[in-house]
């Protein structure tokens, strides 16, 4: 995570500050994310990535034990709207960690939408939103490739081992994914490769 945005990020202060007194060269992740990516098509371009995150056991009741106020296991009304605008939001400074690139340039996150806060039965905090990408992105013609990760290394993001990644109203395309380390956009002082999904459409 970026120093820049820790102040804003609430739910993020116990790693931040474990981040913010760790010198850079030995830091270390403190948080676990399992992340799920479904490209979102209209008229047969991207146009946005709906996005599923699961939080590692510890991080989660970190979470819970802030914003789950009557203890019921749930974020209903008012605890969404507080775990939305206090522990998500701010990551839009660093593109909600997303990184779709075409032709191996970052396509911009404009925005978000229908973000759900949610506890697994197995105690874990799922986050759901859509990601609106600036402009759409042409699957077919274009090389294309998403990586999830926090370039800092406080946050370590993997994408999940059952269907990575999933394909919504490309009705007339056929689109498959293949997972790989990229090599070309290293991270934390060019010794961490983040997982990549690289996607191809016919």
């Amino acid at each position: 995570m970026r120093l820049g945005t820790k102040n804003t990020i609430v739910a993020l202060t116990i790693i931040v500050a474990i981040g913010g007194y760790i010198p850079a060269a030995t830091a270390h992740p403190h948080v676990w994310i399992d992340s799920q990516a479904t490209m979102v098509f209209d008229k047969n371009k991207i146009t946005g990535i709906h996005m599923v995150w699961v939080f590692d056991d510890m991080f989660s009741l970190t979470l819970m034990d802030q914003f789950d106020h009557n203890h019921d296991r749930r974020f209903f009304d008012q605890e969404n709207d507080e775990v939305r605008d206090n522990a998500f939001v701010a990551l839009a400074d660093i593109g909600f960690m997303t990184y779709l690139r075409r032709n191996e340039e970052v396509v911009k996150v404009a925005g978000f939408h229908d973000f759900v806060a949610d506890i697994t039965d197995q105690g874990r905090v799922k986050y759901s939103f859509t990601l609106d990408l600036a402009e759409p992105v042409d699957p077919v013609a274009d090389q294309i490739g998403l990586s999830v990760y926090d370039s800092e290394f406080y946050i370590d993001v993997a994408f999940a081992q059952k269907d990575p990644v999933l394909f919504s109203g490309n009705n007339d395309l056929t689109c498959s994914y293949k997972m790989g380390e990229d090599d070309k956009h290293r991270i934390y002082y060019d010794m961490v490769s983040p997982q990549r999904a690289d996607i191809t459409c016919k």
